[in-house]
This record gives structure tokens, sequence and C-alpha cells, in this order.
């Protein structure tokens, strides 16, 4: 199981057609994605991460290559791949147990296991409390705590991040961060994550991936282990190692010199 590939990007290309003209966003993109997986992408601004993302949702399709799960191409959007966006899209008439429990009301579950499941997830996240309130009454951390669970308790076999803390103060980050390593622990899910921060990448991932500046190409991946350690006793040792200044410091390296050319290009 632990080998078994989950999603395959096989020589993935998306072009569109903006004002501009037609924009090369994602260019010949290959990659595999194994079960349990917490693969992070970082790049620069515009490199096509979220292009990615939304071909594996099955939000948009490439045009040339292809994207697969299992051994079915992805034809659009699936319960089986869920997508946690920056901002939380809950329904703001609905509390919070009716925002959670919209998916399988949808999917026409029975109605046993969906409050058995509804009740499940809205715990893991720490929202048994705030369970009747409405989404504007509770905090952007907390939101986002829902929209987890609204993710989770369709118990899809991977879950997309596109910037989920982006929005998020210092300290509700990391608190958020510590949540969906715990979370990902316990679930055994497979987790495909963009985010901006290195060290919010390498205290997440199992392995990095780096794009390249626009058209978006996977310029080097590196497997990482410090997530295991990040929470524990040795928290502050696996931040401060040798290993992890030297897997950032290139990783910055990377993005800076991404940055520079497609400035000079422009």
């Amino acid at each position: 199981m632990k080998d078994e590939v989950v999603i395959s990007i096989q020589h993935a290309s998306l072009e569109y057609n903006s004002e501009r003209g037609k924009v090369l966003a994602l260019k010949d993109a290959n990659l595999d994605i194994k079960r349990g997986e917490f693969i992070c992408v970082l790049g620069p601004s515009g490199c096509g991460k979220s292009t990615l993302l939304n071909i594996i949702a099955g939000f948009h399709k490439p045009t040339s290559g292809c994207a697969k799960m299992g051994d079915e191409e992805i034809d659009g959007p699936n319960w089986k791949r869920g997508v946690v966006f920056q901002t939380p899209p809950l329904y703001p008439w609905l509390n919070i147990y009716d925002n959670i429990a919209f998916g399988p009301k949808k999917r026409k579950l029975p109605k046993d296991q969906i409050e058995r499941d509804v009740n499940k997830y809205i715990e893991l996240v720490g929202l048994k409390d705030f369970k009747n309130q409405k989404p504007y009454e509770l905090s952007g951390g907390m939101r986002q705590r829902a929209s987890l669970a609204r993710v989770l308790v369709n118990q899809p076999e991977m879950i997309l991040m596109d910037e989920p803390l982006g929005a998020l103060d210092a300290l509700t980050r990391t608190n958020m961060q510590s949540l969906i390593r715990e979370i990902w622990s316990k679930t055994n899910n497979t987790v495909f994550f963009i985010t901006h921060d290195v060290d919010e990448a390498l205290s997440l991932a199992t392995r990095v991936i780096v794009m390249s500046a626009r058209p978006g190409r996977i310029v080097k991946e590196f497997k990482t282990d410090f997530t295991y350690d990040i929470d524990g006793p040795n928290s502050e040792a696996a931040r401060y190692s040798r290993e992890y200044m030297m897997i950032r410091e290139e990783i910055l390296n990377i993005i800076n010199t991404q940055n520079a050319a497609s400035g000079t290009n422009e």
C-alpha cells in the first residue's frame, strides 16, 4: 500500500487564452504521488502551483498529457479528492454541523452514518463546542478547521490544500500546522499542499516539490522527514539542524533564481 501510486501526472501541460494571448501555465509536468505522502509545493508566484492542483482536483483538464487517479483518467471533480481553499467555502446560513454534513447528505448516505461521521470529524478538528455556531461567528482559524472537517467527512483518498493557512496570523498558522500534521498522522491520508512558506513546507512534508517560473515545471524534489520531529521533544533541534538549513537554503536559492529569471524575461 505504501508504494501504491494514487495520482499520476504524465507530461501534463496547460495552456489558456488571456487578454495578452495564449499563456502556457504548466509545461511537461511529471509526478507520481504515492499513498500516504504529504507533498508540499513551492515556487514563485504564478508558476503553476495552483494549475497543477486544479488538474489533480479535476477543475482543469491538461491541454496535453494526462492526469490519472489509479488507472482512471481524471475527468472532473470527485469527492475522492477533497479540496481545502485559502478562503473556507462555508455556507453562511448553515451552522458548522450542517456545513460539514452537507456533502454526505448530498451523497444520500444513511442518517445515522452522517451523524456519526460529522460528530467524529467535528471533534477531531476541535469544534465540538461550536457545532451550532454560524461560520461568521467563528475566527478565521476555526472556519478553516470547519472547512477541513467538511472535506474529511467525505473520507477522500486525497486532500488538496491551496495555501489554506495563508490568511491566518502567525500563532494560528502554527497551531493549524500542528492540527494538519496530527490529522494526516491519524488518517494516513495523502496530502498535496501548496504554500509560499519554505519553513511550513519543511515542517509538514515528506516530499517538497519546487517549481520554476512560468511556464511551470518541476525543477527539483526533496525527500524530507522533519515533520516527524517538529512536534516532538526534538522540535528545535529539527528546525535548526544542519540538514534542515542546507535544504532550506537550496530551496530559497532556486526560488530566488527563478524569480530573477522571470523578472529578466519580462
